[in-house]
């Protein structure tokens, strides 16, 4: 069973990468953009000054690709 992640669970910006091992992580894109943002958050984020709720299943979020969870 996964971890909850918090805030991530719902933000535009959380990517989820799984290891070759079956780990899975939650990765912040807005680092890439601004380091002030940890690349892997320590889990369960409750604070963000980066949140944006992600759209709903099957509608382009902000990085033009449909949101997957």
């Amino acid at each position: 069973m996964a971890t909850p992640a918090g805030l991530c669970d719902a933000c535009s910006h959380r990517h989820v990468v799984t290891s070759g091992r079956g780990s899975v992580f939650s990765r912040c894109l807005l680092h890439d953009r601004d380091p002030r943002f940890p690349k892997y958050p320590r889990l369960p984020v409750t604070q963000c000054a980066g949140f944006a709720r992600k759209a709903p299943d099957g509608e382009p979020g902000p990085h033009g690709k449909p949101e997957r969870t």
